[in-house]
């Protein structure tokens, strides 16, 4: 089945393959459709790909209050257990990426190995914010997700990949599911996502962890990324040249090869070990 319930909210997700699970998590105002690049080859390699639409995105249940990272930790944890996953790994993009780092300090045992690309380890800054109520005031504009999206595509994917024609095709699918978002929904998990914070936890995570940049990314700059690879106790940094923020998009080639390697070489770590390395 397609769906689970949490506190009587709808949400949707696929689960696709099989193998050892591992769990894809989108950026803010996309959906489960941003991971089509990669779920085939993680099939093919003998995974199982879960892809969830998060809470007012896609076509999940709406929200009518704010709702942060771990709130969508909260329904991700609720997804786990509706599909009975003891072990799996995580790879998120973006929020997507918050989410995975929330869910990797609350899992130890749980999560094997996580995958980490053009994220932010604290949202709770005054730019942050200001930037992030932005995007709140255009969702709630009439066709406000259409009008962000078309706003803001030159610097989510690679001018390359814009006049390729796979980017137009990205282009078309994502504009259409825009016209179909539910823009308030959106505005409210924008305006929840601002108070994360996790740039004291990092030092805590437990299990190897990479942490993927893209060259030309201007909202999470690499230099970021790989900041968050050097304070992570068994974390790895990768920068994928030619990529924007949604790297696995526009360099899908790159993200997928980068991805498989990790998940077939990292290997799960003893959580008490690492842990007391770091005391």
């Amino acid at each position: 089945m397609a769906f689970f319930t949490v506190q009587g909210r709808t949400n949707y997700f696929v689960d696709m393959g099989q193998g050892r699970p591992v769990l894809l998590l989108h950026g803010i105002s996309n959906s489960g459709r941003a991971w089509a690049p990669q779920v085939p080859a993680l099939m093919a390699a003998g995974y199982r790909a879960i892809v969830p639409d998060h809470a007012g995105h896609g076509v999940s249940g709406s929200v009518s209050a704010p709702f942060g990272v771990k709130d969508i930790a909260d329904d991700s944890e609720a997804l786990m257990d509706h599909l009975g996953l003891d072990r799996l790994d995580v790879v998120g993009l973006s929020l997507g990426g918050m989410v995975a780092l929330e869910l990797g300090l609350r899992h130890p045992q749980r999560i094997g190995r996580m995958i980490v690309a053009n994220s932010f380890d604290r949202t709770a800054t005054p730019e942050f914010k200001s930037m992030a109520e932005g995007w709140a005031r255009t969702f709630e504009l009439p066709h406000g997700p259409v009008l962000r999206l078309e706003q803001n595509w030159p610097s989510l994917v690679s001018p390359g990949f814009q006049k390729t024609a796979e980017g137009l095709r990205t282009w078309q699918v994502w504009h259409g599911i825009a016209a179909g978002a539910d823009g308030p929904s959106l505005a409210h998990v924008a305006r929840g996502i601002t108070d994360f914070d996790f740039s004291d936890r990092i030092r805590n995570l437990a299990m190897p962890v990479l942490f993927v940049a893209g060259e030309l990314d201007r909202m999470s700059p690499q230099e970021l990324s790989r900041t968050m690879a050097e304070r992570a106790p068994l974390g790895q940094y990768h920068l994928i040249q030619g990529a924007a923020h949604i790297s696995n998009v526009d360099s899908p080639d790159a993200f997928t090869r980068t991805m498989l390697q990790f998940l077939e070489a990292a290997q799960p770590c003893d959580t008490t070990a690492s842990l007391a390395s770091r005391e």
